[in-house]
């Protein structure tokens, strides 16, 4: 689970999991779909995130047990709010580094 920083309030990741969060590609493109702010259900970002539901609802319960992503019904996640870039922002602060989620991934 995530720390807090004490300057910032914001969620802190341990080095060793925003490594594991970065390493996958199709974590990134739903980290991507989900810094937009809306709750979907696993079937929707899969669709976003090219990949198939089974693959995408792995990977969300990776982003879930980190504290990145929420389950706020069966099946619909969203970002965790502390973790949420502002509005029209595409910057997430992980806390080890900073990811710019509209860079191209190829």
């Amino acid at each position: 689970m995530s720390t807090t920083n004490s300057s910032t309030g914001k969620p802190l990741l341990s080095l060793a999991q925003v490594s594991k969060l970065l390493s996958d590609e199709t974590r990134w493109r739903l980290l991507r779909e989900m810094s937009k702010g809306e709750m979907l259900p696993t079937a929707d970002l899969a669709k976003r995130a090219g990949t198939t539901p089974d693959s995408a609802y792995k990977h969300l319960i990776v982003l879930n047990r980190m504290g990145v992503a929420v389950q706020r019904y069966r099946g619909f996640f969203a970002m965790t709010p502390a973790f949420l870039p502002p509005a029209g922002s595409t910057t997430l602060d992980l806390g080890h580094c900073v990811v710019k989620l509209d860079t191209p991934l190829e």
